[in-house]
């Protein structure tokens, strides 16, 4: 019995390495056919040229078109992680005063810097003065001219909220979403003041302790902080008053994130009757206030020069 069911075994191995030869020769005569036609005709089969090894075929021009629609995907994958970085710098001692604003993305690849040199208050009916300078991509900065921020400025600006709000369904909701998407990775605030008597900058002292606190209180609520804030409140103990003040902080926020707050809101603006036709009218007034600084800055470099 057992010596039957041996002999029986033996015999379908045998099957087994007979068919795995005969499939093996298959091969390599079909791929030494495919060597010797390429040694004849090297630059034609490298395009055209098919193999076939038991019916299946391949075709180098499939092979890299899915090259290419593979890296394709790779790179909006990548773009789709990327993060977008924003570093702000804010400096005023006395009456000098420097902002700059330096936003990456791309991973580093596009830079751009807005750089306020000069912030000059005049008096309470013409505000700020405030003159800017753009770069991109570590090229030279280009001169934006100057801006006036006064109360007419920031009732224009409330009147544009204002009917931001009114063409946006729950406008305060997705601008809560979208900030619960921003990072905080490093927050630092210095600011020394001094009134020129112990007493009152003792009391100033505490006071902006507590402004600083409510803000970064109210901050944490609304965005998410990687490190903890470093804040400081320095007293200058003399007899002239002193004021000086630092603000540095940086946050980041995923490319991903900026779409999906970007569908939300054209889908929040969607859903308001003749929302997007007060938006269109936001927006080409924007545009038409921007040409209108480009015309007259270049009419003052004409006349300058």
């Amino acid at each position: 019995m057992s010596f039957c069911i041996f002999s029986r075994t033996a015999v379908k191995l045998s099957g087994m390495m007979y068919t795995i030869s005969g499939i093996s020769m298959v091969i390599s005569a079909k791929i030494g056919e495919f060597h010797g036609i390429r040694e004849f005709f090297p630059a034609r089969n490298a395009i055209l040229d098919m193999i076939r090894i038991e019916g299946l075929e391949v075709r180098p021009v499939w092979i890299w078109l899915g090259g290419i629609g593979l890296f394709i995907a790779l790179l909006i994958a990548a773009v789709l992680i990327s993060n977008v970085h924003v570093h702000v710098i804010f400096r005023k001692h006395k009456s000098d005063d420097y902002a700059n604003i330096n936003v990456r993305l791309l991973y580093g690849f596009v830079r751009m810097n807005y750089e306020i040199p000069s912030i000059v208050f005049r008096n309470m009916k013409e505000g700020f003065l405030l003159k800017t300078e753009q770069s991109m991509n570590h090229s030279r900065g280009e001169v934006l001219g100057s801006e006036q921020v006064n109360k007419r400025k920031v009732k224009n600006w409330v009147k544009e909220v204002k009917v931001m709000l009114r063409a946006t369904e729950a406008l305060k909701v997705w601008v809560r979403q979208t900030l619960r998407r921003v990072y905080i990775t490093n927050l630092f605030w210095s600011t020394a003041v001094g009134v020129g008597d112990a007493a009152y900058t003792a009391m100033l002292t505490g006071w902006l302790w507590s402004i600083k606190s409510m803000i970064v209180g109210f901050l944490t609520y609304q965005m998410r902080f990687k490190t903890v804030p470093d804040l400081e409140v320095l007293p200058v103990w003399s007899d002239e008053m002193e004021f000086r003040t630092e603000l540095d902080f940086k946050l980041r926020i995923r490319m991903t994130a900026i779409l999906i707050a970007g569908m939300r809101l054209l889908t929040r603006v969607l859903q308001v009757e003749g929302g997007w036709r007060m938006w269109i009218k936001l927006l080409r007034e924007q545009r038409r206030k921007s040409k209108q600084k480009k015309k007259h800055r270049h009419i003052a470099e004409k006349e300058a020069r």
